[in-house]
């Protein structure tokens, strides 16, 4: 054996995985706070970790950045207690385990299609007996081979946690049958795209995602998982009624325009 045989540190001496806050929250009781970043710089994640939301959600769907960036991010949120969410992209399996492995708390999979797609998430995802993940355990979240490795198979299975994102009609058809994976943490909803395949683009508030919307939670929360989506403020009442606990209530590219676009308004009497 190498690889510090095994992780071989004592009980007594070993390190501990960091323990999500966005699952200490809900096993509470309460609701999970999150906000979402486009831009990837270290400082705006600690500027947004100061204001202590639960978490942090990060994007490699959508956005330019690189590992190297988020893990810088991640690390920002750790130093106040902020978990890390990464949306992936959608790619082999080390699009998935690497975020973890640089300490990702969680991840959002976008797009997951139908029960057999987030079978396949959760067996790149979980290590056994959930899925089929692959191990290193020298990285950052077993803290350079410091967490013991029974330790560390077992804790992060606990708490590092996957959300399923229901962003399609494919998925709908099939969230029972999701829902019922073992290793399927989360059900995030997720509005826009949805409106989009239903032919009425940004129509998030119409009757058809209303529906979709409310049971999306009824079957998560049925399931014993967690009910995930984005909110404003005016709406985070009305969706924790609903049976969501964890919400995504804002954004800092929606700030920093809003910023720029008001402070410039002065000039606009000139």
């Amino acid at each position: 054996m190498t690889e510090k045989q095994l992780y071989s540190a004592t009980p007594a001496t070993q390190h501990r995985m960091r323990r999500s806050r966005v699952l200490r929250t809900i096993a509470a009781g309460g609701v999970a706070k999150v906000l979402k970043l486009n831009t990837f710089d270290a400082k705006v994640a600690e500027i947004f970790a100061q204001a202590q939301p639960d978490a942090l959600w990060l994007c490699q769907e959508h956005t330019s950045a690189s590992l190297e960036a988020i893990e810088n991010q991640i690390r920002a949120a750790k130093i106040y207690d902020v978990d890390s969410l990464v949306r992936v992209a959608r790619g082999s399996y080390s699009d998935y385990v690497r975020p973890l492995e640089a300490d990702a708390t969680g991840l959002i999979v976008p797009h997951v299609m139908g029960a057999a797609d987030a079978r396949a998430v959760c067996d790149m995802t979980k290590f056994a007996p959930l899925g089929r993940r692959a191990v290193d355990g020298g990285n950052n979240d077993g803290m350079f081979t410091r967490v013991g490795f029974l330790d560390y198979l077992e804790t992060a299975n606990k708490e590092r946690f996957v959300c399923h994102q229901i962003e399609d009609p494919e998925a709908l058809e099939d969230i029972e049958a999701i829902a019922e994976i073992d290793g399927v943490d989360a059900l995030f909803f997720g509005p826009g795209d949805y409106s989009v395949r239903l032919g009425i683009p940004g129509q998030i508030q119409a009757p058809e995602i209303i529906k979709v919307r409310e049971r999306v939670a009824e079957v998560a929360r049925k399931h014993g998982k967690i009910a995930a989506t984005v909110a404003g403020k005016a709406n985070v009442k009305d969706y924790v009624s609903m049976g969501y606990n964890l919400l995504s209530v804002g954004a800092d590219v929606v700030a920093l325009a809003t910023y720029a676009d008001d402070v410039l308004s002065a000039f606009d009497a000139i």
